[in-house]
């Protein structure tokens, strides 16, 4: 299966059929992804494949990328740097998700990684320190854990991962 991801399209993208098992995340794809773009707020990409012949498209997974910060406080003592005391500038993956029929299958792995590079795309042009993740669950945030995310101090579900880390990373 050869994957391609797109920016969200309500009018190209079967969002309907989409399960990842997480009714939450399902609720968001369904009803919010286009309305939360529409205002700016965040944007939606879709793994589908590469040619396809549905119309709509079949969603094999899917993340939401947003503009964020933290406070200097959250990093410390994890960040050993000389940080500014007024809020740090991330951008947030806000959700990830693969449809429950492909999970196992690697398309978390090329979602992430899609979503690092966008967000090192847009470091280029304006201040990003890191990128934060809030996993749902545990199995989430062993999934971002394996890929080098650190946990902050004040929430165990609330990760995140230098841009600088990023960018040294033989993995990206």
């Amino acid at each position: 299966m050869d994957l391609i991801i797109e920016q969200l399209n309500p009018a190209l993208h079967d969002r309907k059929a989409f399960n990842c098992g997480i009714e939450e995340l399902n609720i968001f794809l369904k009803q919010h992804a286009n309305q939360n773009q529409t205002k700016n707020l965040s944007r939606t990409y879709v793994a589908v494949v590469a040619v396809s012949t549905d119309d709509p498209k079949k969603i094999y997974g899917y993340y939401t990328l947003s503009a964020g910060h933290i406070q200097c406080h959250e990093l410390l003592p994890i960040i050993k740097s000389n940080l500014p005391k007024y809020p740090i500038p991330v951008g947030r993956i806000g959700r990830l998700a693969v449809d429950k029929a492909y999970q196992g299958q690697g398309i978390g792995g090329f979602l992430l990684h899609d979503a690092l590079r966008n967000i090192l795309n847009i470091a280029d042009k304006m201040g990003v320190f890191a990128v934060v993740v809030d996993a749902k669950n545990k199995d989430a945030k062993l999934f971002y854990k394996k890929y080098g995310f650190t946990e902050l101090q004040e929430s165990a579900l609330t990760l995140f991962l230098t841009i600088d880390t990023i960018k040294t990373a033989s993995k990206w």
